[in-house]
Formats: structure tokens, sequence, C-alpha cells
């Protein structure tokens, strides 16, 4: 196992829905399309876990945000359970029934960035190869969002869970945890299925790592920040600071 820094070049913006973004959930969503199970595709995520947390870190972005919504046609189903169907006085089947439907609109963030940068210690050859055919990452994939020119995987003196300052990569229970801890604590999923509400902490020190934005703008006056100064030059916003 090696210590690596992940970075995916970016040909158009990453539609997301909130979340991580974390590099082991990437990795076991390809190894679930592979094996179809579950737990054999954690099992086989080529990332350093220690008692369940992988040392990969959240997405890690220089970008705008932006909000984008798209219009999702809600369409009847010509399969009609006549089971659910109300009848009528006389115990009969309505023979015409309203199946109009109304079109509904979902937001999401949208965050424009050249790169695309994770932290981990993991495989280098066998995170190449799951990464290398990955042309899109994130929602709304087939509307050509997310794309991805290329990947690159060099060495790096990072662990995935703690950052140069003490600051958290990833979301880690607090209790292990060895470094800066005066950021925010919150309920977050720390290891994967990141859907799986058992999998959860209510107290999870982390950073909102891929909401980091450059735009003033998005700022309020009291908005905490912290510079660090690294190659990728991050503006690292907390958790709570973009509503």
């Amino acid at each position: 196992m090696d210590r690596i820094k992940v970075t995916a070049h970016l040909l158009a913006p990453v539609v997301t829905g909130g979340g991580y973004m974390t590099l082991d959930g990437l990795l076991a969503a390809l190894l679930f399309d592979q094996l179809q199970d579950v737990d054999t595709a954690h099992a086989a995520v080529p990332i350093r876990q220690t008692d369940g947390l992988f040392h990969a870190s959240a997405a890690i972005m220089e970008a705008t945000r932006e909000h984008v919504a798209f219009i999702a046609a809600l369409r009847p189903d010509h399969s009609i359970n006549p089971d659910l169907i109300l009848t009528t006085k006389q115990g009969q089947l309505h023979r015409k029934f309203d199946t109009s439907l109304t079109n509904v609109m979902n937001t999401y963030a949208l965050l424009t960035a050249p790169t695309v940068t994770w932290y981990a210690e993991g495989d280098p050859e066998r995170i190449r190869q799951l990464l290398d055919p990955v042309e899109f990452i994130g929602k709304r994939r087939a509307s050509g969002f997310g794309r991805v020119a290329r990947w690159r995987i060099e060495p790096d003196d990072l662990d995935g869970i703690e950052g140069p300052f003490g600051e958290p990569l990833r979301p880690v229970p607090v209790d292990r945890f060895s470094g800066d801890k005066s950021h925010p604590v919150v309920d977050a999923a720390w290891c994967p299925a990141y859907w799986n509400p058992l999998h959860r902490s209510p107290r999870a020190i982390a950073l909102k790592c891929h909401l980091f934005s450059l735009d003033p703008s998005l700022a309020k006056a009291d908005m905490p920040l912290k510079f660090t100064t690294r190659e990728y030059r991050l503006l690292s916003v907390t958790y709570a600071s973009i509503l």
C-alpha cells in the first residue's frame, strides 16, 4: 500500500447531490458493477482500511459552485393493478380515470473546476486499472456532466484521513481522529455503503471537502474560511459554511 494522490482532469462541470464523493466510495461503486455484490465489492476496494475506516479522502476541488435544475417528466404506468383502483358504488371498476401527471424539477449543485483530487493509501496499479476506463463522475453523467479527460496517480505524503494542517480529509468518528478536533462535528456516514444509515456516526469530524470555492460571492460575512498552501492552493470551506 502506497500513499498516493489521484487527480481527475475534467472537461465538464461535476453535478453532485450532496455527500463527500470519497475515493473508496467511487471505487466500491465500480467494483459493484463488476461483482454485483455489495460486501464483496467493499472487501475488494484496493485501499488500506483500519477497522472499516478507509484511508481515502473526500473529493477536493478548487471550484465555483452554482445550482442546476433538471425537469423529470412523470409518465403513467401502462400496467395498472386493478386492486389499486377505486370501485363504483356497484362494486365495479371505473372504466375511465385521469392519468395525467405533473413534471418534477430536481436541483443539484454544479461544481466547475479543472480537476478533482483525492488522497489515499492503497494499491496504485489496481486503482489505476479501475479508474482508467471511467469517463464520467458525479451525477447526471448521461447528460455529459463530470466528463474526465484523463486520470493521474502519483506518490504523495498524505494518508487520505488527515491533511497537512491536521484537518480531516474525510468524515471520521471523533474518537478515531488523531488530528485537529476543532473542526465541525456532524452526523455523517464514515464508511461504505454511505447510503446505509447504520454506517452513520452522530459525532463525525469532517470538512465539506468538495464544496471548496474561490468565488467570494458565495461567502457570507461570518463564513469561517481556512487557507491551506499546498500545490493546489485550496480555499477550504467548513461543513456548515455554504447553505
